[in-house]
């Protein structure tokens, strides 16, 4: 419906029939005995309505001392009504009109957000319908002139105008009464019957919850296609799949970044999502920007408890599945498949390392935030609290990984990810050893000999060596990732293995 407006002139506001938190009457003269009254008729389906109550809510205490109230009447149940009004920022009160909408009936309300002025003598002034910034402005000069008061007016900001939705009292009313009806515990099941899932209950992504999801973003920027069913991404359809996930608006920057990073052909999305190998994708975030939306890079660092690091990589992870087609048991087949893929994030200690981080080892400078994704196996646990030497620490965690992947799969080209946890690292701290060092130590403690190496799954270099010869388990040792991470207590790293044999490299992408 286009937007407009009413200069006024209509004769007296009709009396409302509509309720809210407290036990007395709401009327007319209750609401405009102080000066006036701005009604504004909203519904919590309809994204121009929650434009319009994002935008005047941190007007309306000033309004209000101005001898303006403003009212909010939602065409919801009160519940749904509160918690919007608390999600979008309206600090003024909050009705609701019960079907069949008496109140919107009464007004004429055809669409939704419809503004509504109502003079101190119970008369009607301008209406204004759908978002239109200077009609708002004009009202709000009318209702100025009527108090005596200079009234503020919403930011001249893009969009300036925004058509808003039908009225539910202007629809069929067995419509408007499954619009209004409770979701309850039946939006998850909703979700569900969708495919919108992981096998998780997900939130729904409403035009709303994307909309503050993207904070202003253009949704319609396109990030590339998803294999393996090359759906497109854009940055709309990665923040529905963060509402989904349940991530915050301040996480969605880590998200795009994530996102951004596994779509590089380097990457190898398509072959990570149809493989029958349990790989998933590691996202590991540096920088600031741990810190500023509280992801985990302590205690527990790898497992739950922590909002910004299970929805930040549980999000990745639903554009996978969700725009890529990649779910399990159709186009992604992997055998086993591991707990990660459901979401995989961590923060690296950069604090307690000994080391540069790991953005600073790929070309970034400290001060950066950065996303760095690794197509990885589960984590393997690696339990060391003996270990009085650096070198005896270093031989340890190197030959727990000699299992990975496969026992007899000489040399791995891919990268092995070990998290080291803080007690570990400061071993080396205090021997004075680089990451240079560890790495080559490692890659060089890890041999067998050839003729050990021939039984079952085995490669080519194998076959091809002299019995004797001693076969590394990596084939250089940049195929060692060293991160920290974990509690400052407890003697236990982790290795998390490869995917493998598809040529997928580690990507890096700036947070912005």
């Amino acid at each position: 419906m286009a937007d407009s407006s009413d200069g006024g002139g209509r004769g007296p506001a009709p009396e409302l029939a509509v309720r809210g938190t407290g036990p007395g009457r709401i009327n007319v003269g209750g609401l405009t005995a102080g000066g006036g009254a701005l009604l504004v008729f909203v519904s919590e389906h309809c994204p121009t309505s929650a434009l319009a109550l994002r935008r005047l809510g941190p007007l309306c205490q000033a309004w209000a001392q101005a001898g303006l109230r403003p009212v909010a009447i939602f065409e919801d149940p009160l519940d749904v009504a509160i918690r919007t009004a608390r999600r979008l920022g309206w600090s003024g009160q909050v009705v609701v009109d019960d079907p069949p909408y008496p109140a919107s009936r009464a007004y004429r309300v055809a669409a939704v957000p419809t503004t509504v002025l109502i003079g101190r003598d119970g008369g009607l002034g301008r209406t204004v319908t759908g978002w239109d910034q200077p009609a708002l402005a004009a009202l709000l000069g009318e209702a100025g002139e009527m108090l005596g008061a200079t009234l503020a007016v919403p930011a001249a900001t893009a969009p300036l105008r925004k058509p808003g939705c039908a009225a539910k009292a202007a629809i069929d009313p067995e419509l408007a009464a499954a619009m209004s009806g409770q979701g309850g515990g039946d939006e998850p099941e909703e979700m569900f019957e969708r495919g919108w899932t992981d096998g998780l209950p997900v939130i729904p992504p409403t035009a709303e919850r994307v909309e503050a999801m993207l904070g202003g973003r253009d949704g319609g920027e396109p990030l590339g296609l998803v294999p393996p069913a090359m759906g497109e991404a854009t940055l709309e359809r990665v923040a529905a799949c963060a509402v989904l996930a349940g991530c915050r608006p301040a996480y969605f920057p880590v998200v795009a970044a994530a996102a951004r990073a596994v779509l590089d052909p380097a990457f190898n999305l398509h072959g990570q999502a149809v493989t029958t190998q349990p790989a998933g994708q590691l996202v590991v975030v540096n920088g600031p920007v741990r810190e500023a939306i509280g992801l985990n890079s302590g205690m527990g660092a790898l497992g739950p408890g922590f909002r910004a690091n299970l929805t930040i990589g549980r999000a990745v992870r639903l554009m996978v599945t969700l725009t890529g087609g990649a779910m399990p048991g159709a186009m992604d087949r992997a055998t086993l498949g591991h707990m990660g893929k459901l979401g995989f994030c961590i923060a690296e200690d950069e604090e307690n390392s000994p080391w540069e981080p790991l953005h600073v080892e790929r070309g970034f400078e400290p001060g950066q935030s950065v996303v760095t994704v690794i197509g990885s196996d589960a984590p393997l646990s690696i339990s060391d609290h003996r270990s009085r030497t650096p070198e005896d620490l270093a031989y340890v965690l190197a030959w727990a990984a000699a299992s990975a992947w496969s026992t007899h799969w000489w040399p791995l080209a891919e990268p092995s990810v070990f998290v080291i946890c803080p007690e570990h690292a400061q071993m080396f701290r205090g021997a004075g050893w680089t990451k240079h060092r560890l790495r080559q130590f490692m890659f060089e403690a890890v041999r067998k000999p050839a003729r050990q190496l021939r039984r079952g799954e085995t490669t080519p270099a194998v076959h091809a060596a002299a019995p004797d010869t001693l076969v590394p388990k990596w084939a250089s040792p940049e195929a060692i990732v060293l991160l920290v991470a974990g509690g400052e207590a407890g003697r236990y790293s982790a290795v998390l293995g490869p995917c493998t044999g598809m040529g997928s490299r580690i990507v890096s992408r700036e947070v912005t």
